[in-house]
C-alpha cells in the first residue's frame, strides 16, 4: 500500500488532520518514518504513531559532496542506494562517493545460470 503524504487522514484518536504530513507533526514523528513502521514492519497506526524513535545519538553523517543528513539510512535514500549495499560497499574498501553514487546492478533474469562462452 502506497501512502501519499497530503490524502486528508484521521488518526487512531479520531483527530482529523487535511494530510499525513501534518498528523506526523501533531504526533512528533517523521512522515518517512510512519509510512516505513506501516509498510515495513506492519505496526498499526496507533503504534506508528506512539512508539518513541529511537535516537541515532545525535550522529550527523555527509555525504562525498558534503550534504549534511542526520542518518547513513536517509544518505542512502536520498542517492537511491540500499543501505545494506551501501555498507557491504564502504566495508569492502569503496570510497563514499562511489558508494553512494555507483547504481546496484540488476541481475538479467536471461543470463542466470547461462554461460556466456556457450552460443545457444
Amino acid at each position: 500500500m502506497k501512502i501519499i503524504h497530503n490524502n486528508p487522514c484521521i488518526d487512531h484518536m479520531g483527530n482529523i488532520f487535511t494530510s499525513i504530513k501534518l498528523m506526523c507533526r501533531f504526533w512528533n514523528i517523521r512522515p518517512e518514518t510512519y509510512t516505513r513502521r506501516i509498510n515495513v514492519y506492519k505496526m498499526t497506526q496507533e503504534e506508528a504513531l506512539t512508539k518513541p524513535v529511537k535516537s541515532n545519538g545525535g550522529l550527523k553523517c555527509y555525504d562525498h559532496l558534503g550534504k549534511k543528513y542526520y542518518s547513513i539510512t536517509s544518505m542512502c535514500n536520498h542517492w537511491n542506494i540500499d543501505r545494506k549495499l551501501y555498507e557491504y560497499r564502504i566495508s569492502h574498501g569503496w570510497s563514499l562517493e562511489r558508494s553512494l553514487t555507483t547504481p546496484p546492478r540488476r541481475q538479467n533474469k536471461k543470463s542466470v545460470g547461462k554461460s556466456l562462452d556457450r552460443p545457444e
